[in-house]
């Protein structure tokens, strides 16, 4: 599944570094969400009536996935957000096969310019994703090397858990000066990204259960109570925006005329 891209840091206008510290942090946070995501994987989705009741009429439900959305961490800004829809009148199967459509991804979700196939191991595949996000008037381009692997723990449950290798942010992007930054060593608008994703038949359809967790720069100094409010809405809308691209693609494909 696609990662969104949630900080709202000016790539042009500033540096940084992604140090030791900060990258401990956030393998520590995400062991934790991927223990608790896998804690709840096989089970009915973790939504409530009113959820459930709110998604069977097309709604998208999206909340932090844990504190505000957006944590303080060594020298950095962990984002995790959680977003949840009904995708109706299709299978579990149809979904997974859009899932893995990696080569459409262009096609369907608005941040990703192209995806490229590195390894397919059946269930455990290497994708190159280059991406390209504007919001609050800033954008980056950055190419992103992630592990994708799937579980289907019964037929009515599939689970996919991606997780970024490398994060290189693009200098110059399409021009003859396009520029790999180091790994780390750049703007800080992405240092790594994973996302949790909980497929469960039900209802007629499927529930689509997402969480994306991102690494980025802290908030500049004396700017934070101006870029906070921004990168809040920024990472509610990336992937709610994620969600509901993904199940216009399979009702696009699958779902039957009315």
């Amino acid at each position: 599944m696609v990662i969104a891209l949630t900080c709202a840091v000016d790539p042009a206008a500033l540096g940084a570094e992604l140090t030791d510290a900060a990258s401990r942090a956030y393998a520590a946070y995400v062991n934790k969400a991927r223990q608790s995501f896998l804690d709840r994987t096989g089970r009915a989705p973790a939504l409530s009536v009113a959820d459930r009741a709110a998604l069977r009429q097309g709604s998208i439900t999206v909340r932090p996935g844990g504190g505000d959305g957006i944590l303080g961490a060594p020298e950095s800004l962990i984002h995790h957000w959680f977003a949840a829809a009904l995708i109706p009148g299709v299978s579990l199967d149809q979904v997974v096969s859009v899932s893995r459509a990696y080569r459409d991804y262009p096609t369907i979700f608005h941040p990703i310019v192209s995806a490229t196939i590195v390894s397919d191991e059946g269930d455990s595949m290497r994708i190159v994703f280059r991406m390209k996000e504007s919001a609050a008037g800033m954008s980056a381009t950055l190419d992103m090397a992630s592990r994708v692997a799937y579980s289907r723990p019964d037929a009515r449950h599939a689970y996919v858990i991606s997780n970024s290798d490398e994060i290189h942010e693009i200098k110059n992007a399409g021009e003859p000066t396009e520029q790999r930054l180091p790994v780390g060593r750049d703007s800080g608008y992405l240092w790594r990204a994973g996302a949790f994703t909980n497929f469960v038949e039900e209802d007629g359809g499927v529930y689509m259960e997402m969480e994306t967790i991102a690494l980025s720069r802290p908030f500049p100094t004396m700017m934070g109570w101006m870029i906070e409010p921004i990168a809040r809405r920024i990472g509610r809308r990336s992937v709610e925006r994620s969600v509901e691209e993904f199940r216009q693609a399979v009702l696009k494909r699958y779902a039957a005329p009315r």
